[in-house]
């Protein structure tokens, strides 16, 4: 059975900028992501300055690597109760939310996830 991680934002903005976390990027493991991290993933890459050409090169190359997960009604429901008992903003919990129904492990360096079940908070390389 292949093992499947949810890589939030900021995994992959590390990856495509700072070249790291490759191991995981280059796994056998399915990869998923939210479609509103491809949002905050373009929009890092944008105010960073990168140029238009390697950010169409590194969006496509997340979005080949990834399966993408778009929210759906249990998940807007779910989104509603987390982000109000653990006063996160709207899409981080969006994030958790999708990753917690689908009972995959969400990979992230934002401590903002730190104690939530089900996720793995990376070292900063």
């Amino acid at each position: 059975m292949i093992d499947s991680k949810f890589i939030d934002s900021s995994v992959w903005i590390a990856c495509v900028t700072k070249k790291s976390y490759s191991e995981i990027i280059d796994s056998e493991e399915r990869l998923f992501l939210s479609v509103l991290s491809i949002f905050e993933i373009k929009k890092k890459l944008i105010k960073d300055n990168i140029t238009r050409i390697e950010i169409e090169k590194n969006m496509k190359f997340i979005k080949e690597k990834s399966i993408i997960m778009i929210p759906t009604i249990e998940i807007a429901e779910k989104v509603i109760e987390i982000s109000y008992e653990k006063d996160m903003p709207a899409i981080d919990s969006i994030i958790y939310s999708t990753a917690l129904l689908n009972k995959i492990k969400l990979l992230t360096l934002d401590n903002d996830f730190r104690g939530l079940e089900n996720v793995e908070i990376l070292e900063l390389k």
